[in-house]
């Protein structure tokens, strides 16, 4: 039995997923608030800063992805930065295929 060590690239593109989680979660909260017709200071600005630092995570835990795969991570970042969420579904569907492709080569040695 083998053990069940993850791949670097998909511990990244995991991290980068809770980093996302947050960021829309802390999103919600203050959507969800403007309902109310008026969100409190405290509100506002914990939900901003939730939603700032679980952005800024996400494209770093990705620039970590693409460069454990060899890509070129400022490209990327660049991309990501200036498309999103666009290209950050492109590169995680991209290095979540090429994972799977190395897991089924390395199964068939």
């Amino acid at each position: 039995m083998s053990s069940a060590v993850k791949p670097p690239i998909k511990s990244a593109l995991e991290s980068a997923l809770v980093a996302f989680v947050i960021f829309a979660g802390c999103l919600w909260l203050l959507v969800s608030g403007t309902q109310e017709e008026e969100i409190s200071a405290g509100r506002g600005v914990l939900c901003g800063l939730g939603m700032s630092i679980g952005l800024i995570a996400h494209w770093a835990y990705m620039a970590i992805a693409a460069r454990r795969a060899g890509r070129n991570a400022v490209g990327w970042t660049l991309l990501m930065v200036l498309t999103f969420p666009i290209a950050s579904v492109v590169l995680a569907v991209l290095l979540t295929s090429q994972t799977d492709e190395s897991e089924q080569g390395s199964r068939a040695a």
